[in-house]
């Protein structure tokens, strides 16, 4: 399965902790990017897919709250991690906006 949102190609997992997980996701893990509380994933973004854009808007958004650094992101189980763009949707906005091509 290949899944594109807005015409480019995107790495994605359906956040399940009784599936099977892709290499990256088990990489993830592994070096504590990725990490559960009860059934929700805590996801440590800046550490899976670095990017400077993001990085300073959410450096900048971390200051307006009055935070450092965070640059995590909290996930359901069911929900769907998209780590190219580097945030966590619903199935249903998924299926709404991405593109899933076999």
């Amino acid at each position: 399965m290949t899944v594109f949102y807005h015409d480019k190609e995107v790495r994605v997992w359906e956040i399940s902790k009784d599936k099977e997980l892709p290499e990256w996701v088990q990489q993830c893990f592994d070096n504590n990017s990725m990490v559960w509380y009860d059934n929700k994933l805590k996801v440590l973004v800046k550490a899976i897919n670095p990017s400077s854009k993001r990085d300073v808007k959410l450096g900048l958004l971390d200051t307006a709250l009055g935070y450092y650094g965070g640059g995590f992101v909290m996930g359901n189980v069911g929900d769907i991690f998209d780590s190219t763009n580097g945030r966590i949707i619903s199935k249903k906005n998924f299926l709404n906006h991405y593109d899933i091509r076999n």
